[in-house]
């Protein structure tokens, strides 16, 4: 037990750690280290601009620190206040055994927002941990808050999924080989399983000073990890309205562009842009690119973002007589409207951009992206396969029927009139879904061993 339980710690710290690096001397801003309410310390602070009638609070990762921004503040002042910080526990800032959350850090922004932008209109910027903390403090819908950017933000998805991501990163680090992030992630996915059963939370541990000192030795960078792998963003993701610029490194091996994808396919008003050539530090990696598409989105006019994020929610029925059928193969694509597809041992299937009557697979590997399942009996029927869907939604009498099968399941709306989910010895893991059946109607965020049980 003792060993599983370091080996979950030391994989949900890995996924989230960053590298520090010096910055460059910054002219023309003001620093100071102030006494803050909320941890009870000291918080240090660094202002460029502070004329400029419109703020921009900049808020950094895991292991981070304003420096971070060094090469984003100039590029922002020029048109902004910038406000960037040190997290309590990192930097400059005062370091202790507390207890290191997105909602807490969220807490603290909105005190400094207010202390330095005063009557002032602002937008929020968040990178990596930051970008998490970032849309915890866009969902208390402060005052004045008018623009939110995510970059490569971490903890969304369910602690499970991201572990199993960061494994997979690990092995291909070391490797050189792309090919061997399946079968690490296979592996820490079993192990992460079998864990997922213990009789308490990891948040147990984050909010009790005894969890924080024992097991977690006090260390911010460890405490301020697993406080991020328990927080539930399905209500922030929801209920943010502002607009929304998330970017994302196309080879970021620390969060996975999943994450981005998610976000922009369900927030109400958001744009996914993809960062050519960039890793998880993207304002390191590109800043002039990164730059631009930041200011872009901070001085369109509403006018033009109201344009950007309009969409046209008509749809046709779904009328298609064509079926999709797979046997025995591997590397399939099906994209369009389908009155059914079947498949039956077959492997990287991909489906994407589809509207579905109803998916069957048996001894199969699937992955979806942006699909529809519309049925009025069984939507997804999964037998002894392995189905990962990304953003969609499935209905029917029963949304999905699951045998012997693994389900990875992220920004999906599931709606069954009898049951949203049907499980047999399955293993179904909801990062950010919705659910909704006689037996529940709201935000699952779970990872859910059903032997034989219903949603």
């Amino acid at each position: 037990m003792k060993d599983a339980m370091h080996l979950i710690f030391s994989l949900v710290t890995l996924l989230w750690l960053q590298p520090v690096w010096s910055a460059e001397t910054l002219h023309d801003t003001h620093e100071e280290c102030i006494t803050e309410p909320v941890f009870e310390g000291n918080v240090c602070t660094l202002q460029a601009n502070r004329d400029a009638k419109t703020g921009v609070i900049l808020i950094h990762g895991l292991d981070g620190s304003y420096e971070d921004w060094q090469k984003t503040i100039p590029a922002l002042a020029k048109n902004f206040h910038v406000l960037v910080f040190d997290l309590p526990g990192f930097g400059k800032s005062d370091k202790g055994s507390q207890d290191y959350t997105p909602t807490r850090y969220a807490r603290l922004a909105q005190f400094l927002s207010n202390r330095y932008f005063q009557d002032k209109s602002y937008h929020i910027v968040g990178h990596s941990m930051g970008g998490a903390i970032a849309l915890r403090f866009a969902s208390q819908q402060p005052q004045r808050f008018q623009r939110l950017v995510l970059i490569d933000a971490a903890g969304m998805l369910h602690p499970l999924v991201m572990t199993k991501f960061q494994a997979g990163s690990m092995l291909q680090r070391k490797s050189g080989v792309p090919q061997t992030r399946e079968f690490a992630e296979r592996l820490s996915g079993r192990i992460l399983e079998k864990i997922d059963g213990l009789p308490f939370s990891p948040n147990d541990i984050v909010n009790t000073a005894l969890g924080r000192e024992r097991l977690l030795q006090g260390g911010p960078s460890y405490i301020a990890a697993m406080g991020l792998a328990e927080e539930n963003f399905s209500y922030a993701i929801a209920s943010v309205t502002a607009p929304t610029l998330v970017l994302w490194g196309d080879n970021d091996l620390t969060t996975p562009l999943r994450t981005g994808r998610v976000l922009a396919g369900n927030m109400q008003h958001a744009e996914l842009e993809i960062i050519a050539d960039a890793g998880h530090e993207p304002m390191r990696d590109q800043p002039e690119r990164t730059n631009t598409l930041i200011l872009k989105h901070l001085l369109a006019s509403d006018a033009a973002l109201a344009n950007t994020y309009a969409q046209d929610s008509s749809q046709s029925p779904l009328a298609s007589k064509r079926d999709g059928k797979c046997a025995g193969k591997s590397g399939m694509v099906f994209e369009g409207d389908y009155r059914t597809i079947d498949l039956r041992d077959c492997s990287n299937i991909t489906i994407r951009n589809a509207r579905i009557g109803n998916l069957n697979a048996v001894n199969s590997k699937v992955e979806l992206t942006d699909t529809d399942i519309l049925s009025k009996k069984v939507g997804l029927q999964a037998e002894n396969s392995d189905i990962t869907m990304t953003n969609g939604k499935i209905t029917g009498d029963i949304a999905i029927e699951s045998m012997l099968s693994r389900l990875d399941l992220a920004g999906v709306y599931l709606k069954g009139t009898q049951d949203a989910v049907r499980g047999e010895s399955s293993k179904l893991t909801f990062s950010l879904c919705r659910v909704k059946s006689p037996h529940m109607d709201g935000p699952l965020h779970d990872f859910r061993n059903m032997i034989n049980g219903t949603l």
